[in-house]
């Protein structure tokens, strides 16, 4: 019987490929020019999603060719004509990382260790993305202690994901027995708690405007996390 390899077998070109295609499928798509026919999640949230910085998150999006803005052409169409990067960012104004991060791939990383990292970006991103799809749709056919116990499992199964606040706040939860512990306070969220916010969003239909819709204490880090599983809004999960 032959040794099992040491490292994994990457192949660069084909990882680069599907996390372009996964993080655009998480952001949606925006272009300033046309902003009410985008389907926009935001940058932030995106580069939360699949733990990287909001700068490689807009290059993989501009890579994909779904994210527009004035100063991303502006970027672009210097680059175009010829503009290195130091004037690049004497014009705009922009760092040099920014600059770079307006601008698409052309090179794909062969770093055993980057390579690992984005598999594994693409890994859990899919895996959640299939247990949020599963939970929405066995709504319609559980029963309310039914849709509790697999709501409760399915916050179980995204604790130590990164979500974002409305305020742009990172934060983190863990479970342990019936209480959720986010990492940015020190009391913990009841399953009592994350239960009435639950069944508050159902009674709106998913239709929630804000965190304060939900009525509950802590709704501030509810509300994004519901966001996420696809229970409130348009959910790219």
């Amino acid at each position: 019987m032959s040794r099992p390899k040491k490292k994994p077998n990457y192949n660069p070109d084909q990882v680069m490929q599907d996390l372009i295609a996964e993080v655009a499928d998480a952001f949606g798509s925006y272009d300033d020019r046309n902003p009410g026919g985008s389907s926009f999640s935001g940058l932030n949230a995106v580069a939360a999603e699949f733990d990287m910085t909001a700068l490689k998150a807009r290059k993989l999006l501009i890579t994909a060719g779904v994210y527009s803005t004035a100063l991303s052409r502006q970027v672009m169409e210097l680059h175009t004509r010829g503009a290195r990067i130091d004037q690049i960012m004497k014009i705009t104004g922009l760092s040099r990382a920014s600059v770079h991060s307006y601008l698409p791939y052309t090179k794909i990383p062969y770093k055993l260790e980057e390579l690992s990292a984005n598999a594994e970006r693409i890994r859990l991103y899919r895996e959640r993305k299939q247990k949020c799809a599963k939970f929405r749709f066995q709504l319609s056919v559980l029963s309310e202690n039914e849709q509790e116990a697999e709501l409760w499992s399915l916050l179980t199964c995204l604790q130590g994901c990164v979500f974002l606040t409305a305020k742009g706040r990172k934060f983190t939860y863990t479970i342990k027995g019936g209480e959720m512990f986010v990492n940015r306070k020190s009391k913990s969220i009841t399953q009592a708690t994350v239960f009435m916010a639950f069944w508050k969003a159902m009674e709106f239909g998913g239709n929630v405007a804000g965190p304060k819709k939900l009525g509950t204490f802590d709704a501030s880090y509810l509300y994004p996390v519901f966001v996420r599983i696809g229970v409130i809004g348009m959910s790219h999960a």
